[in-house]
């Protein structure tokens, strides 16, 4: 996945907001808005890749379930030809029916192990996909909060760009 370009963009996003200037007199920072906003542009951009890949991987699921499932219909026409080949005498057959449903069995546990194998998988990958969008919100949302830091000797922040204005552009 991407996460390294994304956390190279955020990284680069917080230091363009800690460089701005600070204005006299007041808590605001003055920051290049366009090189901001084209750094943002940029993550938007590296999220559908993120997206595209985790399609990818199931994808590869489900191919991997077909595989397994054609292996598993290989193993009891095998199976089922054996046990038709040695049908001659009543104790051969007998053997070869009951080798035939062990097969069958060891088959289907195979192919239902691989199934859920790849269900694991599929969650796992989106728990991580989930996780590294968790943590570039959480990022962002940080660096957000961190253009407005108030100034012990300046006072407060002016009430016209209180966190719930911002919130509300």
């Amino acid at each position: 996945m991407n996460g390294t370009s994304v956390d190279r963009l955020l990284e680069k996003l917080e230091t363009t907001l800690l460089s701005g200037k600070k204005q006299m007199f007041s808590n605001m920072y003055l920051i290049d808005v366009n090189k901001c906003l084209a750094i943002i542009q940029q993550i938007k951009a590296e999220m559908p890749q993120d997206l595209a890949e985790a399609k990818v991987i199931l994808r590869n699921c489900d191919k991997l379930k077909e595989e397994a499932a054609i292996e598993a219909n290989g193993i009891i026409a095998a199976a089922q030809e054996q046990a038709r080949v040695l049908v001659d005498e009543n104790a051969i057959r007998q053997e070869s029916e009951r080798q035939a449903e062990e097969l069958v069995k060891k088959a289907g546990a195979y192919a239902d192990g691989l199934v859920e194998q790849s269900y694991n998988q599929v969650n796992n990958m989106y728990l991580e996909v989930e996780n590294v969008m968790r943590n570039m919100l959480a990022q962002v949302m940080e660096s957000r909060d961190s253009l407005f830091v108030a100034d012990d000797t300046q006072g407060d922040m002016p009430q016209d760009m209180s966190h719930n204005n911002l919130q509300n552009r």
